[in-house]
């Protein structure tokens, strides 16, 4: 009985030390999956000069902002792509990828995230998703885009985060099409990948771009996923899962492609998959 105690002790000790560290993770999960900064004036006055719009709102979050590009010569536009950047990234990086694809016939919204560029307020699933539910109406009212047409002729457009971002915002808006760049299966299989441990019970920001996709899908809607056999962040295999999940889910595998080069390794599939994302409809 002597000997019992101190090893209860120790037990008590690394049962407690277990818990005080799953805590840890549960509290400070937001730090793993967000890292929002503020955007740039220049960059801002830059956009604005270019023909931009800025478009202000507010949600439980407080006050909002997204950037639209207009189509060319204030006409309607022929599609509406909404552009969701990675977490790490603010919408206007992603501002590159529309003047690449020339698609001036057409209206880009570059949504940002509660806490990132000019948002008030915290990034997650549900303040996300509001973001963008609210931000799309105002938007397409200003490009001259009828909202009823965003289920037949409006895209979304993801980078990482931004792919579950963009497939959130295509369930809340009923968007048919969706092009997306290294997108994880689920943020719960990102904690045990990055943790080397099955810890996705803990995350409580959940996006699970299995279910979200698969929404799109049944609703008639078609996907094009790129994913960079080198990435380095996100699991080729997740993008391979979520490609084989449908005939309508058209995948693309970069041979060279990291997880932050996609664009300039290759910039023709991307292209390729724009284009044939908006060509029907």
């Amino acid at each position: 009985m002597a000997t019992a105690r101190p090893l209860t002790r120790v037990l008590r000790t690394a049962l407690l030390t277990i818990v005080v560290a799953l805590g840890y993770l549960m509290f400070t999960q937001t730090k793993y999956i967000y890292f929002p900064r503020p955007v740039e004036s220049a960059e801002v006055d830059a956009f604005l000069r270019n023909g931009g719009v800025r478009i202000d709102y507010q949600t439980g979050q407080g006050a909002q902002t997204a950037w639209l590009r207009p189509a060319a010569e204030g006409k309607e536009p022929e599609r509406f792509w909404i552009v969701c950047a990675g977490n790490g990234s603010l919408a206007l990086d992603l501002e590159a990828v529309a003047e690449a694809s020339g698609f001036r016939q057409d209206a880009f919204l570059f949504i940002d995230y509660p806490g990132y560029g000019a948002c008030a307020g915290k990034p997650s699933p549900a303040s996300i998703r509001e973001n963008i539910a609210t931000a799309v109406p105002l938007a397409a009212k200003a490009a001259h885009f009828p909202e009823s047409a965003l289920a037949t002729r409006g895209i979304v457009y993801g980078h990482s985060l931004g792919a579950a971002a963009a497939l959130s915002g295509a369930e809340a808006l009923k968007i048919p099409r969706a092009v997306l760049l290294s997108p994880f299966t689920s943020t719960m299989d990102m904690a045990s990948v990055l943790f080397n441990a099955p810890l996705g019970w803990l995350v409580t920001h959940r996006f699970d771009n299995r279910a979200m996709l698969s929404s799109l899908v049944a609703r008639g809607g078609q996907a094009w996923i790129l994913h960079g056999a080198q990435d380095d962040i996100i699991p080729v295999t997740m993008g391979q899962e979520l490609g084989a999940s449908s005939p309508s889910v058209h995948y693309t595998e970069i041979a060279k492609g990291m997880h932050n080069d996609l664009v300039n390794v290759a910039w023709e599939s991307i292209e390729a998959a724009m284009k044939e994302a908006r060509g029907g409809g």
